[in-house]
């Protein structure tokens, strides 16, 4: 690679423009690390006449994707566009034409990462993405690099900041006299009003950003392939205050997390869903819009990271950190890549675990027709309470069988006029 490294950037929307601000301020810190200067050559858009945030020179700009992917005096593509389509066609393009790429795409990585990286060995380029999971914490290099040593157990992460803010929010509501019923409704419109939410808040609320983020960050720690479909997925929107006010009385956090193991038998389990927290959990103390990663491994034990998830100069470090892994290290390993190795995966009903158990009824009576059927289960409960609207009544179970246990609330609900809410402890 020459000592001018020549960049063409796909999308100037949020990310993108905070990889040009961190471009122009760090240039002399980038070129001091690398030895290399870094020049955008192209900066693909839909629209040039579009107001930016960041100005970007009328030269630059292109709206021709072949333009930007395919010139032979470009060496690094940046895919910041979002999106699966056209997203990952032009990833494709850009290795298929000898372009290293960088990419900050959890959805294109997640669903198709194993066909792309196993293009870019072919064509002995490198294909980087490790602004794709948890925002400015370089924890998919460190796996690959400082930590490669050791064999990863387990990883919980926060790895959606956005329904941690969410989360965090309507704790302050809480605390400002908000009712519980509204709670959430009320930190949703702050996430958005604060550019954290989207205007169509669905990737994020219902887990489908953690999801995927889950896939990527499942098959690096634990050396395995994992397909989208075998990462369990539950979002935040069944959430209410009153559960968030019960976590916080028995001494806990609530959290959506991401958690990847290798069971006992050799599978692996994914899973992204809403899980209540100790105190002594390394991830309670990551609030707001903030990410974080605990792992467990055979070496260094335990390690934790966290740090700003969310905005434009988290996602941009982290990109200009594979910017110069590639400035420095042109070439791909010769080896193949141990994450893509097949292997069984194990479905969340395989898994035995401790519940959070909260019943809402509008009597006594029928409280006791869901009272009676957990307690012969183990469940340990607190004394019910009165609401406005009736009764309440929360328990802890002890390690059950997640399919069993699941069934068994399935045909509760089925005769009961009382609320069963149900969230898994860690």
């Amino acid at each position: 690679m020459s000592k001018i490294v020549r960049l063409s950037i796909l999308g100037a929307g949020t990310v993108g423009g905070g990889v040009l601000t961190l471009l122009r301020e760090n240039a002399d810190l980038l070129e001091a690390q690398t030895g290399k200067r870094f020049e955008v050559r192209h900066v693909l858009v839909r629209d040039p006449s579009k107001p930016r945030a960041v100005p970007v020179p009328p030269k630059l700009l292109t709206t021709d994707p072949q333009r930007a992917v395919c010139d032979p005096k470009v060496h690094v593509v940046l895919e910041l566009m979002g999106g699966l389509e056209p997203a990952r066609t032009l990833i494709r393009d850009a290795l298929q034409a000898g372009k290293h790429v960088i990419t900050a795409n959890k959805w294109v990585m997640a669903v198709s990462g194993d066909e792309l990286l196993r293009l870019a060995r072919r064509q002995g380029v490198r294909l980087l993405y490790e602004a794709s999971v948890a925002g400015s914490l370089p924890i998919l290099n460190a796996l690959q690099g400082a930590l490669a040593g050791n064999r990863i157990e387990r990883v919980v992460g926060i790895v959606n900041s956005t329904t941690n803010f969410i989360l965090r929010e309507m704790e302050r509501a809480l605390d400002a006299g908000e009712p519980a019923e509204t709670a959430y409704a009320t930190a949703l419109r702050k996430a958005q009003e604060n550019g954290y939410a989207e205007a169509d808040p669905t990737s994020d609320v219902e887990g489908y950003d953690a999801q995927y983020k889950t896939a990527i960050l499942a098959r690096l720690a634990l050396l395995q392939y994992v397909p989208l479909e075998s990462v369990y997925r539950e979002g935040i929107t069944h959430i209410s205050g009153r559960d968030l006010l019960w976590a916080r009385r028995l001494g806990m956090g609530l959290k959506l997390l991401s958690i990847s193991e290798r069971l006992p038998d050799g599978r692996l389990c994914a899973r992204v869903h809403p899980t209540l927290i100790p105190r002594e959990c390394p991830l309670y103390v990551v609030r707001g819009a903030f990410s974080g990663i605990w792992l467990q491994g055979n070496g260094f034990q335990e390690m934790s990271l966290h740090g700003f998830g969310a905005g434009a100069r988290a996602t941009a470090s982290a990109v200009l950190g594979d910017l110069i892994e590639i400035a420095r290290y042109p070439k791909p390993p010769r080896h193949d890549d141990p994450s893509l190795r097949p292997g069984e995966t194990a479905p969340i009903e395989t898994l035995t675990t401790r519940y959070f158990v909260r019943l809402t009824a509008p009597d006594e009576d029928a409280l006791r027709t869901v009272r009676e059927p957990l307690s012969l289960l183990g469940a340990e409960f607190h004394p019910a309470e009165p609401l406005e609207s009736g009764v309440e009544q929360v328990a802890l179970t002890p390690p059950l069988n997640e399919g069993d246990f699941q069934a068994h609330l399935a045909r509760l609900r089925e005769h009961t006029s009382a609320t069963v809410q149900a969230i898994r402890v860690l």
